[in-house]
């Protein structure tokens, strides 16, 4: 049987932790880190896909939260600030971008500038798992 991950792979572009513009058509992207620099590892046994599309409003924000295992995410329009709230990282995404969500590390996400930012994100987690954990306040 074929892993989902790996149909996954073979499917999406990839790019390096960061890509910074699109990639040209047909060139592929590779993606081998999370955000914080961590290796991307899946989840042992069988895996759900689950692919969103989120929207956050300009000025907007998302709340402190973090992801249990790697979420690949496209920033499909608009500018978005990411600060990893364990590290102190801080970084600015545009449209076009590939990255992977750090993974068990606590986040925030705000939308910079008068545009909405539109992403597009893509789970792979165990069946039932949940895929984003909210930081109680």
């Amino acid at each position: 049987m074929i892993r989902p991950s790996l149909i996954l792979a073979a499917l999406l572009p990839a790019a390096p932790a960061v890509a910074q513009s699109p990639p040209p058509v047909g060139q592929p992207v590779v993606i081998e880190q999370t955000m914080s620099g961590q290796p991307i590892r899946a989840a042992a046994g069988d895996l759900r896909i689950t692919v969103g599309q989120t929207m956050i409003a300009a000025g907007a924000g998302l709340p402190p939260h973090k992801h249990p295992y790697p979420r690949l995410v496209q920033v499909l329009a608009g500018r978005l600030r990411v600060t990893n709230l364990d590290t102190g990282q801080v970084r600015e995404l545009t449209a076009g971008e590939w990255v992977v969500d750090a993974v068990e590390q606590w986040h925030s996400a705000e939308a910079l500038g008068g545009e909405p930012v539109r992403l597009i994100t893509i789970d792979q987690a165990p069946p039932g798992a949940a895929v984003t954990v909210l930081r109680r306040p």
